[in-house]
């Protein structure tokens, strides 16, 4: 039993904390939740558990779609026995799976849907994940942002073509398809999933990004120079400072965004 005097290690709003905006949508489609990875650790908050779905807009009940994925994860994950790499791949396919059954048993009220998934722990010694999509997870770390997770878009290809030279800058960021996605959790094989093959270690201070893709509204630079100043605040409002900045650009076609931030303490 783990005794009632010893402190979490993460506080909510000041170590970790979510913000959501729902832009130029008719609906939020996005859906997240944060809890508390306790099966993996002999103290409350130890270990932080973040899920983040961004529902497929182009399929009905994208909203829907994420809000059933995201608990089938995190119920699974806690259901499930093992080691951390395990409970998070275990998770997936059985968020996965849950909306195909849906799908397949209830076809009139429940046509396809599909969903993105970023999947992050967090403790105060490494992180690790698990991801389907083109949801970021981001590290910032002493003024130097990295993007940790695979960006399942076709954007990776397009940006290749531009250094390769068949391709322009301009031609690339315009394609129409740049952000159609190569894996989504839809009830069938995912065609791509990425993860840690090891954890990362953390260092006193990182801080954790993981958000749906409406956050690329805003530059890499303006990013890192967010993060920068809001290195010495709290999670919550380095999240809200993002939302506002996104918010401010005011972009006619803003998606909705998810914003989750996770300060090693």
């Amino acid at each position: 039993m783990i005794p009632v005097d010893i402190p979490p290690a993460f506080v909510q709003e000041q170590d970790f904390a979510a913000r959501q905006y729902k832009g130029r949508r008719d609906n939020q489609e996005d859906y997240y939740a944060f809890a508390d990875a306790a099966e993996l650790t002999e103290a409350p908050l130890e270990t932080l558990l973040l899920v983040v779905g961004d529902g497929l807009g182009a399929h009905a009940g994208g909203s829907v779609a994420s809000y059933l994925a995201v608990n089938a994860f995190v119920r699974a994950f806690h259901e499930h026995p093992g080691d951390a790499s395990w409970r998070l791949r275990t998770a997936l396919d059985t968020a996965n799976e849950t909306l195909g059954y849906i799908t397949e048993r209830m076809p009139s009220v429940a046509p396809p849907m599909g969903t993105t998934m970023l999947s992050v722990l967090v403790s105060r010694k490494e992180v690790q994940w698990i991801s389907v999509g083109d949801s970021p997870l981001f590290l910032y770390r002493r003024g130097n942002l990295t993007r940790l997770n695979a960006d399942h878009s076709l954007t990776p290809m397009l940006d290749a073509q531009v250094k390769a030279g068949t391709m322009t800058e301009d031609e690339a960021a315009h394609h129409p398809g740049r952000h159609t996605l190569q894996s989504a959790l839809m009830g069938q094989p995912m065609a791509l999933i990425d993860f840690a093959a090891d954890p990362i270690k953390l260092l006193q201070d990182d801080i954790i990004i993981a958000a749906s893709d409406g956050i690329f509204t805003l530059s890499e630079k303006a990013l890192v120079e967010l993060l920068h100043f809001g290195k010495n605040t709290t999670a919550d409002k380095i999240a809200d400072a993002i939302i506002f900045a996104i918010r401010r650009i005011n972009f006619d076609r803003q998606d909705n965004t998810t914003v989750g931030v996770v300060k090693v303490p």
